[in-house]
């Protein structure tokens, strides 16, 4: 029967706050990340089993044959024809969580000097309220660098996929990258930076999406803590300034490696 015909009693109440689900386990595995909490705390408040395949997370396919008008201007301009990586700046809380345009573009030359390739790299800011902008910087011999602020998150859909590599900090956007993926399920690997909040609770799940973590990042994971809902207040090491650029290059350098093999 459908809600129609029941009314109330055939509805559920379903609080989507994110510090509260706890890590779930099943049998000898456990389930940490956050698509599998909200999953997982879905069927125990049904009382029912749901099906259990995982991960839990959909992926969001980009098109395949037909560009959003950005990426075409940015393809025809000769974007994704090289070694790209977008980082993504957008963050609701930048003095806990902005790695800072610096730090990425600092990433960047130094990933372009350990693959000794060209890099493109595309900043993606936040919303602006003057809409979207597409400003160009001044890149370097090793690193051309363009500024994205205000996207729509359907345009990143189409533009996340077609990158190398994606990193990010602990925000949506970052998240949103790690579910936008080429129609046979290909992609780039995500990169998340995590300073004071687990790093396995914040990912989606998928096994392209990875993490760099500050030691406290790491307790909250061990743990299954959350500096918010376990009022955690200050402690030394829980700032991004913790993940150097020249850690977050090799990670990338890495995936990257790995990828192309």
């Amino acid at each position: 029967m459908g809600i129609d015909e029941r009314g109330e009693a055939g509805m559920v109440s379903i609080v989507c706050d994110p510090a509260a689900p706890p890590c779930w386990s099943s049998g000898d595995h456990v389930y940490p990340e956050l698509p599998a909490r909200y999953y997982l705390a879905l069927e125990r408040r049904l009382g029912v089993r749901l099906p259990a395949a995982q991960p839990f997370a959909p992926l969001l396919a980009a098109r395949p044959d037909r560009f959003s008008a950005l990426v075409e201007q940015l393809r025809v301009d000769g974007w994704f024809s090289g070694l790209t990586i977008a980082a993504i700046t957008a963050t609701s809380w930048p003095q806990r969580k902005d790695y800072s345009v610096d730090r990425f573009t600092e990433v960047a030359h130094l990933v372009a000097e350990r693959q000794r390739v060209r890099v493109q790299l595309l900043i993606v800011g936040g919303q602006h309220s003057d809409g979207m902008s597409v400003v160009s910087s001044s890149g370097s011999s090793r690193v051309s660098v363009l500024h994205l602020g205000g996207v729509p998150a359907d345009d990143l859909v189409d533009l996340f996929p077609r990158c190398s590599l994606v990193i990010g900090n602990d925000t949506g956007l970052t998240h949103l990258a790690a579910l936008a993926r080429m129609p046979d399920g290909s992609g780039p690997p995500v990169v998340g930076l995590y300073a004071r909040h687990s790093h396995s609770k914040w990912r989606t799940g998928w096994p392209h999406h990875h993490a760099v973590a500050t030691g406290f990042s790491d307790r909250m994971h061990q743990g299954d803590l959350c500096p918010v809902r376990d009022v955690i207040g200050e402690a030394a090491g829980a700032d991004l300034s913790v993940i150097t650029p020249g850690l977050v290059a090799r990670s990338c350098a890495d995936l990257l490696m790995e990828g192309s093999r």
